[in-house]
């Protein structure tokens, strides 16, 4: 019996990314974060040829003041707490933004181009939860470090300023933002 519905499909592509990533994390690592872009991008893009508006590439400058107001809401009294040293090169700047770019585009902009969303309670939505839970679950797989669910909360706030917005751009600058001030 062949299954053929769109969350079987997501499914088996997610599965998929957690192994791929977890592979090349651990032998692969100089090249895993194109191997992300590649396989979390090529995807929705290349395989299911899902148009760039359909994965949130639209309102840009709607999700650029969502994901700025977002980040300094959220990141700024973060890191008061957390006293950032701010040691970074390009390489390790340009290799943070690839990461959350193809995250983004493959939990956000993809996962709510396949599934209908509806409203759950407050500010929550089920497609919000569902991608958050499936969010920190991969990094859980990817890393064999259950502590990496921790990313679940900020996953929220990713999708909260992405249904906000109706902007990729607005997750995609909170988690590179979210990135560089954990990093740090």
């Amino acid at each position: 019996m062949k299954l053929n519905c769109k969350s079987c499909k997501y499914f088996r592509y997610y599965f998929l990314c957690i192994l791929v990533m977890a592979i090349a994390i651990r032998f692969f690592e100089s090249v895993s974060s194109a191997l992300e872009v590649l396989f979390l991008v090529g995807i929705p893009i290349l395989v299911e040829r899902k148009r760039p508006e359909e994965l949130g590439f639209k309102n840009v400058h709607r999700g650029i003041f969502w994901g700025l107001t977002a980040s300094f809401a959220v990141l700024i009294p973060y890191s008061l707490f957390h006293h950032p040293q701010f040691k970074l090169c390009w390489n390790s700047i340009l290799s943070i933004f690839s990461v959350a770019f193809a995250e983004e585009v493959f939990f956000r902009g993809y996962f709510y181009s396949e599934f209908q969303n509806e409203q759950l309670v407050w500010l929550l939505t089920k497609n919000n939860l569902l991608s958050s839970i499936l969010f920190a679950i991969a990094h859980c797989l990817v890393s064999y470090d259950y502590s990496r669910f921790v990313v679940f909360f900020p996953s929220l706030v990713m999708g909260l300023v992405f249904e906000r917005s109706g902007s990729i751009y607005s997750s995609i600058i909170f988690h590179f933002l979210a990135n560089l001030v954990y990093i740090c």
